[in-house]
């Protein structure tokens, strides 16, 4: 399992698909994006009740995506994971989750301001909310990576060969398995 962490808007996607491309065996592309896209959330989202997002519906959400990765290696897929560990809580979650897999952990780190433009850009994103997951959330706080990229310049084809030189020499012990600071 290749696991990318990084904020919205930081290329995550891109890279994705261009390890896909230039895996030499199948590796499925798997984020809550992707879920939610397929229109798995309920329409209705009421501040408070059972339809309330923050405190009902979406940790609810996230837990069965965080559950679901293990079951798809344990199938027999090679996965390439596109997230945004917002909390320690998560990567230790996550930890737990994998800790018997081989997990090979990313940061994509991408200049705020590429953030902020690509943001902008795209239209499909609150804007401010990569920034927040940096700046607010602090996601690449929680703990050391087994690779660390920077895509403010994009995906190019020396970024995705190094990224798949250091997975291919990965540690024996990913760096998820690292406890979380708080």
């Amino acid at each position: 399992m290749i696991f990318l962490n990084g904020a919205s808007s930081s290329g995550k996607s891109t890279l994705a698909k261009a390890l896909q491309r230039a895996l030499p065996v199948p590796f499925l592309v798997v984020s809550s994006d992707q879920l939610i896209d397929g229109g798995m959330l309920p329409e209705r989202r009421d501040p408070t009740g059972p339809f309330a997002w923050r405190e009902h519906v979406r940790p609810r959400f996230f837990a069965g995506f965080h559950g679901c990765l293990p079951a798809l290696a344990e199938a027999g897929s090679d996965l390439i994971v596109e997230h945004i560990i917002e909390f320690p809580a998560w990567r230790r979650d996550l930890a737990r989750l994998l800790a018997d897999l081989d997990v090979f952990l990313v940061g994509v780190h991408c200049d705020l301001a590429e953030i902020d433009r690509r943001e902008r850009e795209r239209k499909d994103r609150r804007l401010g909310e990569g920034r927040g997951h940096v700046e607010i959330d602090r996601i690449h706080t929680f703990g050391p990576y087994d690779l660390d990229v920077d895509t403010t310049n994009g995906i190019d084809t020396p970024l995705v060969d190094a990224v798949l030189t250091a997975w291919q020499n990965r540690p024996h012990r990913s760096a998820l398995l690292t406890a979380p600071t708080d």
